[in-house]
């Protein structure tokens, strides 16, 4: 069987598209996560009572929402080299 020339290897796809949702779901929460009351009944029953108050300071909160965008940069990243995985190129190549 001939691969076709304009797409990357199904595994290889397949590898990029499930890295772009694991970065992708975690980024949003990571984003969102930390100014709900679910961040607040997590680390005040997870945490000993020092890094439970500092986990509720804004900066901390604001510290891991960056780290869920940065996540999402990057799922954007793995977007783009999915895109250029699965497209095709409309300009046949000569053979020689």
């Amino acid at each position: 069987m001939e691969r076709d020339p304009g797409h990357a290897p199904l595994g290889t796809r397949i590898r990029t598209a499930l890295l772009l949702y694991a970065f992708a779901v975690l980024g949003v929460f990571l984003l969102v996560a930390p100014w709900t009351p679910v961040w607040r009944q997590a680390t005040m029953g997870l945490l000993p009572a020092q890094l439970a108050q500092l986990s509720q300071t804004g900066w901390v909160r604001g510290m891991v929402s960056g780290i869920g965008g940065l996540d999402l940069f990057v799922a954007l990243q793995v977007a783009g080299e999915l895109w250029n995985q699965t497209r095709v190129d409309p300009t046949p190549r000569s053979r020689r």
